[in-house]
């Protein structure tokens, strides 16, 4: 007897639900016991879509029939499912399946006390019809919706449970749907919106107590996004990311946001008018287009982590203003996250006097991509090694297609530089 096979079932089911579901169902063959122990596995997830290559849409559109969600092989799934509780049921793919049998097929999860739902369709929209047994489902804490039209949300929606939501290119009715969406969301914590062409909304009115983490994206390059209004009323946010989100922002509440001490900010415009509310935040991601100028008179008084994007032209002279108004920062970390023109000349105006942060708290600095060739760069970094007093730690990384040889010799350049604090190691990553 194989050592599997001695195994209890409450271990085997645990195991086989770590498997896709094609292959749970495959494994009935195995044996008898294998016949009933496959119906007992707590998660189904139908069609292919890795987590991680959520973004990965040009090259998914090529992907093998066999990996979307048949419409046949669920039906028999479903119909010979037996536990009692389903912790996940997920519907990647599922283009080609009509709007009735996703309406069947989400009621037997609810029926089934469903906790984590998501239904993404590709490559194309789908429109779908949700039962109403759905809006009022109890047990559901995650719920993802991709790439559908959503054509109805009754008036009476009460997610009680729910904590993360994720609407990504979905097509709403009109704004009062969207809004019915999220009314009754006693716990949700995290909120993802993800903008799309002919979603008949203009202004998203996010107004959820509970919230704590709330992303803004618009990952489709071509989409303007100038005439699209978020209001968010942030009572309780903690974690605000905003990516490549061109619209207007209005942050609306009691006081000066208390509560938020992370902020991700990446390619957002002038618009948004952001920086002006976050003048208690403790972490913050910058990568902001070269119009946007640093708000006159903000102080972050409590930030101790930043991190900058070196994608534009004067990303340098953002670096120094956010360093002149941050008097505790402790972690810098610089790094290319974007492509960048090859007419681009980064410039930077070196200040009169030194940032407060170099001179008595700033422990960390990291510098991705370092280009070095460009003797802005080096003068830059060299004005970092010098100022800092209290930094205990240095990394420079190069680009990857630089050879050895050229990155130990500009390695060397930084090495032989004076520095302001003693204990500073400088090291190659």
């Amino acid at each position: 007897m194989d050592k599997i096979s001695q195994l209890p079932d409450d271990l085997l089911i645990k195991i086989l639900s770590l498997v896709p579901t094609k292959e749970v169902v495959a494994m009935r063959v195995l044996s008898k016991r294998w016949i009933s122990l496959w119906t007992l596995v707590p998660r189904l997830i139908f069609g292919d879509y890795p987590e991680e290559d959520d973004d990965r849409e040009e090259e998914d559109a090529e992907a093998s029939e066999n990996d979307h969600c048949c419409s046949q092989f669920v039906y028999g799934t479903l119909l010979l499912h037996k536990a009692p509780v389903l912790e996940r049921f997920h519907l990647n793919r599922v283009s080609g399946c009509s709007a009735s049998e996703i309406d069947l097929w989400v009621r037997l999860a609810v029926d089934r006390f469903v906790r984590d739902l998501k239904i993404r369709f590709f490559p194309e929209y789908g429109i779908i019809r949700l039962p109403s047994t759905l809006f009022r489902c109890a047990t559901l804490e995650t719920l993802e919706l991709r790439k559908v039209v959503i054509s109805e949300v009754p008036s009476r929606v009460s997610f009680q449970s729910l904590k993360t939501f994720r609407l990504l290119f979905v097509k709403y009715a009109d704004e009062e749907s969207f809004v019915r969406l999220i009314s009754d969301c006693p716990v949700l914590e995290d909120l993802v919106v993800e903008t799309c062409h002919d979603d008949n909304v203009v202004t998203f009115t996010i107004n959820v107590p509970s919230l704590e983490k709330f992303s803004i994206r618009n990952t489709l390059q071509d989409l303007e996004t100038e005439n699209d209004v978020f209001v968010v009323h942030y009572h309780s946010l903690k974690q605000l990311t905003i990516v490549d989100y061109f619209g207007e922002l209005k942050l609306l509440g009691n006081n000066n946001m208390p509560q938020l001490v992370e902020a991700n900010l990446l390619s957002v415009s002038c618009h948004a008018k952001v920086l002006e509310s976050f003048s208690r935040l403790k972490r913050i991601s910058l990568c902001l287009p070269e119009e946007v100028q640093y708000p006159t008179g903000i102080v972050l008084s409590q930030l101790v982590f930043l991190k900058i994007c070196s994608c534009e032209s004067n990303w340098m002279n953002m670096l120094m203003s956010v360093l002149q108004h941050s008097p505790k920062l402790k972690v810098l970390k610089l790094a290319l996250n974007h492509s960048v023109t090859e007419d681009r000349k980064v410039f930077w105006t070196q200040p009169s006097c030194v940032p407060q942060c170099l001179l008595y708290h700033l422990e960390t600095f990291e510098w991705r991509d370092y280009d070095g060739t460009e003797e802005v760069e080096k003068e830059m970094a060299i004005y970092i090694l010098k100022n800092a007093s209290r930094l205990v730690t240095a990394t420079i990384y190069y680009p990857d297609l630089f050879e050895w040889e050229r990155k130990l010799q500009m390695f060397k350049e930084l090495d032989v530089v004076s520095r302001g604090s003693r204990s500073c190691e400088l090291t190659m990553g």
